[in-house]
């Protein structure tokens, strides 16, 4: 163990030493200025400055202490655990307690168990230096240190400002310490003593009569001056030794602030010197060099301070970049959205082009722009432009035209005229722009052209953003065109059934069709206490693409389904069932809506049904719990009947069959349930009936049913709501498919 002893160069401490370990009472407190919180490699300390060692000291004093009292119970109280290196012989009397957050050194010193003779404490700082001073006033020997440049009374009287109440009864020493540059041994040499060092020896005689045996003459004497040799690398110091100062403290009286040091510092510099340790210009100029060496160090901290200022500022301004392209790209997410959206509910190729391309100018900041679709091999058209003073939509145009100087495949920059479209004489010129091919399926099927009067070229994301919308685009068209088609397809075959043969041939086939689909509609309930469960549907043809079901899962839970598969028909039921028996398999393995949304949308792309799609609203209602979590897939908003009102579910999410993880998104809603509540889940067909003078239903006038037949039995009110509607309908034909699904809470 290290003993003070070994840091020591003058016999004259040993006697001070020795008066201070034997202390049984009383607060000493170790002071010297070491490396500042946040940096100790070279980089980050000031040239010249050396550490005091102070804590270094801090743990020898520590040891001493322990040794003198053997039988003496100690308490350590530290934020650092490695503040003190203790022998494990001694742990068995020491206790030990960490201070840390919510704990603090007040709690931790008034919480010690019983009073210690010892107390080690591995800072002072204005929370617990009057605890520390009342146990050291009470019989404890208390020893703690502290960061500073102060020593002597000047330290005396700064922990009088630290202490809140200013009385320093119990503070008995203050050790300072400080490391300075000791003198080469191989090259030092005799100094050559001015006759101002001479004066300067004179006064420190007069001011310290016990060094009164310091001597020395112009010619060379007891002091030395550094040399120069390979040893110390030719700058005449080689290591560094430690000074001290002991100021003894028996009464806290008046003249505390003009009492001498025991030792003085600058009487212990003078005694090195004089040794031959330091060099006469080191002692003569130690109170400058302190300074400087205290500015530096003060300077060092102003600077990585300003440094860590400049790197919070520069991470400031990187977290507003990186907000706002977060914002934007948020922005971005709800474009898309809003076109899956689009793929959900429109099926007019000129609206959903309008807002294709709407939404492709928003997205760039463009002002220019036209969308082409190709309707054949041969011609196409203008679906929508915008910016264009001149340009006539839904115009016809020759395919051969539209790609003249555009590529069919291949995006690229384009900043002519649009094909088609003669920009007046006084349009300002295109100083950017975009051209995107729309390709569906591997198939050419329109052009997107994005253009600017203002802005100089378009941002890599800005392209790559239209390049993914654009293959949206493609597909959507392509659907909305297919729908076209086979809307005058369905007409030709409605025309045709006045053939007999193919009259027989599709009812056997809707027949067929029929009856899968009625088998995959719940024939029973599951009985669950406080539930009832009642459900209405009416196919728009022989067979629809409605579906709902309960499916009971487990621990009380049921999952409740509705969907409405984009079509009818045939294709439509099929569809249904494959969604179906998805939805059934999946259920019982994942526990949340969105989780099983999630993996049917990626089973339904894997199977890779061209150009079909569900909506579906799917929730797990807890019996037990009362709380029904559902989520939307692109479906019409339930609604929740409670105390006569009625109020949409809500929730956001895209269609099911569409897009492909990543894009595909869905969001949950919880709603608690309370007695008397139902719930009334439907398809699109119960809102959009014609009424025989043309007037259209909306989810408004459901709604409005809903709320008139709430106090109904779900069975009643499935049949209340139906019976309203065919009145309303008369004799206007059914065009959509219409499924109803009452879950009363009992």
């Amino acid at each position: 163990m290290l003993r003070f002893s070994d840091f020591s160069h003058l016999p004259e401490l040993d006697d001070l030493v020795g008066r201070l370990v034997a202390e049984t009472s009383g607060l000493t407190v170790v002071a010297g200025l070491d490396n500042r919180p946040g940096g100790t490699d070279a980089a980050n300390v000031p040239a010249g400055f050396l550490p005091s060692g102070r804590a270094t000291i801090f743990r020898v004093l520590a040891g001493e202490i322990l040794a003198a009292h053997p039988n003496a119970s100690c308490a350590i109280v530290t934020e650092d655990r490695d503040a003190l290196h203790i022998s494990r012989r001694l742990g068995g009397r020491i206790s030990l307690t960490h201070v840390r957050p919510p704990l603090n050194y007040t709690e931790a010193l008034n919480g010690l168990s019983r009073r210690p003779a010892l107390l080690f404490v591995d800072r002072v700082t204005p929370e617990n230096l009057d605890p520390m001073l009342a146990m050291a006033r009470a019989g404890t020997h208390v020893l703690s240190q502290l960061d500073t440049v102060y020593h002597a009374q000047a330290l005396a009287h700064h922990l009088g400002l630290l202490s809140e109440s200013g009385d320093l009864a119990g503070l008995h020493w203050v050790v300072g310490v400080q490391r300075l540059p000791a003198l080469c041994p191989i090259c030092k040499q005799p100094a050559d003593v001015t006759l101002d060092q001479l004066a300067q020896l004179e006064q420190l005689g007069r001011r310290h009569p016990a060094l009164a045996s310091l001597h020395a003459s112009p010619d060379g004497g007891a002091f030395f001056a550094p040399g120069s040799c390979p040893n110390c690398n030719f700058t005449g110091r080689k290591g560094d030794v430690a000074a001290f100062d002991f100021f003894r403290i028996d009464e806290p009286t008046a003249d505390i602030w003009t009492r001498p040091s025991t030792m003085p510092m600058e009487a212990y510099i003078w005694m090195l010197a004089q040794r031959g340790q330091l060099a006469l210009s080191d002692a003569l100029q130690f109170d400058a060099q302190q300074l400087q060496r205290t500015y530096s160090l003060l300077m060092g901290n102003e600077a990585r301070l300003a440094g860590t200022t400049a790197a919070l500022e520069r991470a400031t301004a990187q977290l507003d970049s990186a907000n706002r392209l977060l914002n934007q790209r948020t922005r971005e997410l709800v474009a898309l959205e809003g076109i899956g959206e689009s793929l959900t509910t429109w099926n007019d190729l000129c609206e959903l082009g309008d807002r294709v391309l709407r939404t492709a100018l928003e997205l760039s900041k463009a002002d220019r722009g036209a969308l082409y679709y190709v309707r054949s091999s041969e011609w196409g058209q203008i679906l929508t432009s915008r910016g264009w003073a001149n340009a006539m939509d839904e115009i016809g145009l020759a395919r051969d035209l539209i790609y003249d100087q555009i590529s069919d495949r291949e995006p690229m920059d384009f900043t002519g005229p649009p094909p088609g479209i003669q920009p007046p004489t006084d349009s300002p010129p295109i100083r950017a722009g975009h051209a995107i091919p729309l390709v569906a399926h591997g198939i050419p099927t329109g052009l997107m052209l994005v253009q600017s009067t203002r802005k100089a070229k378009f941002s890599p994301g800005e392209i790559a953003l239209l390049r993914t919308l654009a293959g949206y685009a493609g597909v959507a068209m392509q659907r909305a065109a297919l729908i076209e088609q086979l809307r005058g397809k369905i007409e030709a075959l409605e025309a045709a059934h006045e053939e007999l043969a193919q009259k027989e041939r599709l009812e056997s086939e809707l027949e067929m069709a029929r009856q899968v689909q009625m088998s995959m509609l719940p024939r029973a309930f599951p009985d669950v206490a406080g539930l009832t469960f009642a459900a209405a549907y009416a196919p728009a043809r022989q067979v629809g693409g409605d579906f709902y079901d309960v499916i009971r899962l487990d621990d009380g839970r049921i999952g409740i389904v509705i969907a409405d598969v984009a079509d009818k028909g045939l294709p439509a039921a099929l569809y249904m069932a494959q969604t179906r028996s998805l939805i059934h398999a999946v259920a019982r393995h994942f526990p949340t809506p969105a989780d099983v949304l999630h993996r049917v949308n990626d089973l339904l792309l894997e199977l890779g049904e061209a150009n079909m799609f569900v909506t579906v609203f799917y929730a797990v209602l807890d019996a037990r719990a009362g709380r029904l979590t559902g989520a939307r897939a692109g479906h019409e908003h339930p609604f929740l009947l409670r105390d006569g009102r009625v109020s949409a579910l809500g929730g956001d999410g895209m269609a099911l069959g569409l897009f492909p993880k990543g894009i595909f998104t869905i969001v949950e809603q919880t709603v608690e349930l309370r007695p008397g509540d139902s719930l009334v889940f439907y398809t699109d067909g119960l809102t959009d009936i014609v009424s025989p003078d043309g007037k259209m239903s909306d989810r408004e006038q459901l709604a409005m049913l809903a709320a008139r037949h709430a106090e109904k039995s779900p069975d009643m009110l499935c049949r209340a709501v139906f019976d309203d509607l065919a009145a309303w309908q008369g004799d206007a034909p059914q065009f959509d498919d219409m499924a109803l699904l009452v879950v009363g809470v009992g």
